[in-house]
């Protein structure tokens, strides 16, 4: 047996807690002096030990119960045998009903292995209709288990999107050959629409294989909003609906003690910038004590330390190291400004692109990017780490033991209240 994460093998040490929990419970016998013992009754030596041999039973159950669950952490593998002439072919789910892709499939021969790439590796069924399953598969994740298979080598027909890409390279014995699809042609489409006080805004995403672009543009006519105000249709006949969103006022505190004004003109100038560009009104105030108005942003320029309260802030922290002029803290929503500002750096390191990347003021619009997602990657770059055995009795299949261990570790703990319940201990 193997395990995935050996290292939480350490755990376990802790064994030893309930062995010492037994041996230090253990109580003296103390000394009761009375006067007769006629009418005492001679004690039974059998149900004592039996007792004895229920307390070590129990005690043997429990430490056993947490051996496997250090082991169910750990990742249990079984090494099983491989096989090396046979050749697996994986799926994934969103190509499986491809004309092109069914016909090479079913010309194989009738007793090749066909999978689709997803969790679980089920067989693929000629059959069935997988067009709803258009969810990106993380590959690298699924990379990793693929030696549960019985074979050596892998054939994996894929789109190869760059936002399945979720982990680090892994490492693998397995021989895996990825056949990356042609990308799709160009797919345009409106995905949120942002209302000012004398226009609307419309947010397009255009994506094909080779990249992703965003386009902004405002519209005057061509559309309707609902009635409720927090959708936007589009087209001569409405069919196309996309949220709407109005641009509020951006709040910005600003303190800064004396000898940073500098850096407040700086920072006032922009966000003056920031304004136009976003079309958005940005209101900065300046502060002479911190306050816990609401903000969308708190920034406090001083040689003082200070304690931020809740809220999103940027600090003064000088560090020669620093890449960025903004750098995020060790704390969520803090950020820490490294040098003093003058008109190299704030040029030369975009400083005004760094303010941007702090407001996050495209956060929702974001999320619905990356749905539309559809760059590409090769397949040397998707290609996992191969891994030679150093003996041939090394390749072998490994395969995930987990289920069976938890199954037997829910047994034992039935079976540990039994026997506590029945012995009352």
């Amino acid at each position: 047996m193997v395990f995935a994460n050996p290292t939480y093998l350490w755990a376990l040490l802790g064994l030893l807690v309930p062995l010492a929990i037994h041996l230090w419970s253990k109580k003296e016998a103390k000394t009761v002096k009375i006067g007769s013992i006629q009418l005492l009754d001679e004690s039974d030596s059998r149900q004592s030990s039996s007792i004895q041999l229920n307390e070590w039973l129990l005690m043997l159950l429990r430490m056993l119960i947490l051996a496997l669950i250090v082991l169910l952490m750990a990742g249990p593998q079984w090494r099983t045998k491989g096989n090396q002439k046979e050749i697996t072919y994986l799926v994934e789910p969103s190509l499986a009903n491809e004309p092109i892709l069914t016909a090479i499939l079913d010309s194989l021969q009738e007793d090749a292995s066909v999978r689709l790439f997803k969790k679980g590796f089920p067989e693929w069924d000629l059959d069935t209709d997988y067009r709803s399953e258009q969810e990106t598969p993380a590959y690298w994740q699924l990379a990793q288990r693929l030696d549960s298979l019985q074979s050596d080598s892998m054939v994996i027909f894929t789109k190869a999107l760059v936002k399945g890409i979720k982990s680090k390279r892994p490492n693998t014995q397995k021989k895996i050959h990825w056949v990356v699809t042609e990308g799709e042609e160009t797919q345009e489409r409106p995905v949120m629409a942002f209302k000012n006080a004398d226009a609307v805004q419309l947010v397009t995403v255009s994506s094909h294989g080779g990249g992703t672009q965003i386009k902004k543009a405002l519209i005057e006519d061509g559309y309707q909003i609902t009635t409720a105000g927090d959708s936007l249709m589009l087209g001569e006949e409405s069919t196309t609906t996309v949220p709407l969103r109005t641009k509020d006022t951006l709040q910005i505190n600003l303190y800064f003690d004396e000898g940073f004004e500098r850096e407040g003109q700086y920072v006032e100038a922009s966000f003056r910038a920031l304004s136009v560009y976003l079309r958005q009104p940005i209101q900065v105030q300046v502060k002479e004590e911190p306050s816990n108005e609401r903000a969308d942003l708190q920034i406090w320029f001083s040689e003082e330390p200070f304690k931020p309260s809740d809220g999103k802030w940027l600090l003064m922290k000088s560090n020669m190291l620093a890449k960025q002029l903004i750098e995020p803290g060790l704390t969520p929503n803090i950020f820490h400004l490294t040098s003093r500002l003058n008109p190299k750096n704030t040029v030369e390191q975009r400083f005004t692109e760094q303010l941007l990347g702090i407001l996050d003021v495209d956060k929702e619009t974001k999320t619905l990017v990356k749905d539309m997602d559809r760059r590409q990657i090769d397949e040397a770059t998707l290609k996992p780490n191969y891994v030679a055995p150093k003996r041939k009795r090394e390749r072998a299949t490994l395969v995930d033991v987990s289920l069976w261990v938890f199954g037997l570790v829910a047994g034992l703990m039935l079976v540990e209240r039994l026997i506590s319940k029945y012995r009352k201990q």
